[in-house]
Parts: C-alpha cells; sequence; structure tokens
C-alpha cells in the first residue's frame, strides 16, 4: 500500500489543498491586522473617505483655476510674442529700404546696425 504511486498522489493532493487553505487563511488575517493598524487599503472608517473625497475635488477646482490662469498667461504672452515678430519684420523692412536707397559700391553690401 505504501508503494502505490495512487496513494502519494492522493496525499500530495491533501497536503496542497492544505497548505492552499491555510494561506488563504493567514492572508486575510493579515490583510484584518493591517486595516486596524490605518495601512492604506480599503479604509473602515466612511467619514475618512468623504473627507478624502471632499479633499480631491478641493484640489481638482485649484487646479482647474490655476489651468485657467495659466491658459491666460499664455494667450497673453502669445500676443506679445506676434506683436514682437511684426515689430522685426517692420524693422527688417525699413532697414531693407535705407540699404536700398543708400549710395555705395554696387557689389558692396552696407550694413546697417539696430
Amino acid at each position: 500500500m505504501l508503494l502505490d504511486p495512487v496513494f502519494w498522489l492522493f496525499v500530495l493532493s491533501v497536503g496542497l489543498l492544505l497548505v492552499g487553505v491555510l494561506g488563504v487563511v493567514v492572508a486575510t488575517r493579515r490583510a484584518r491586522q493591517n486595516e486596524r493598524l490605518g495601512v492604506p487599503g480599503v479604509s473602515p472608517d466612511l467619514g475618512s473617505d468623504f473627507a478624502r473625497i471632499h479633499e480631491l475635488q478641493t484640489q481638482v477646482k485649484r487646479l482647474g483655476d490655476e489651468y485657467d490662469r495659466l491658459l491666460a498667461e499664455r494667450d497673453e504672452l502669445e500676443a506679445v510674442l506676434t506683436r514682437l515678430a511684426g515689430l522685426l519684420e517692420q524693422a527688417d523692412r525699413a532697414a531693407a529700404g535705407l540699404a536700398a536707397s543708400a549710395p555705395g559700391h554696387p557689389g558692396r553690401v552696407t550694413r546697417v546696425t539696430r
């Protein structure tokens, strides 16, 4: 009977089943202890969950306001850069006009400083 492979397979399967059940029991017990100690996870206190939700909603509102402020600042800076680009283009045209009207040798380039 002790040399029968079916017997040993049965003993092995029962042993593995017991180890699996023991693992589930130990994991469940540790999870309950961690909840009591305040380790992050499922919070047993519903009031703290509502407080956290309120805190997150406040932070979302603050970030939304900051986003709107940054968009307005970006638009303002874009308008300033557009105006500067226009002024530089106007100055380049004026400089090109001065260089064309300045007397000089035909092959010589006149340098205009700003």
